[in-house]
């Protein structure tokens, strides 16, 4: 059976929950899934496995804030998406299958 794809109501809850410093298992247990499933859903979120988050802090004896630089860092939010997680893999897969149906109708025709 394939895995169930993330509503976007989910994906809010655990946005809204990695915030609050939950970890991936409580993500889990409140969404129904597992905890490794969260994990890989929001990777690239600034929290530990253990959930907390990490905070920045400014350094001691700052006098003025500095202008903040364009972040390069993963959106907030995960994107609500219609494709499966492993959507690479499964390009890759299709892009394979058509390879090689066109090689043997080359050879078929050749």
């Amino acid at each position: 059976m394939p895995p169930r794809r993330w509503t976007t109501e989910e994906l809010e809850t655990a946005n809204i929950m990695m915030g609050e410093g939950a970890s991936f298992s409580d993500i889990a247990k409140k969404l129904d899934r597992t905890a490794s499933a969260v994990e890989s859903k929001l990777k690239g979120k600034k929290a530990s496995s253990s959930g907390a988050a990490v905070s920045k802090s400014k350094p001691v004896g700052d006098p003025a804030p500095q202008p903040e630089k364009a972040s390069t860092t993963t959106p907030q939010y995960a994107p609500a998406s219609d494709e499966p997680d492993d959507e690479g893999g499964a390009t890759m897969k299709y892009i394979v299958g058509a390879v090689i149906v066109v090689v043997i109708i080359w050879l078929v025709m050749s």
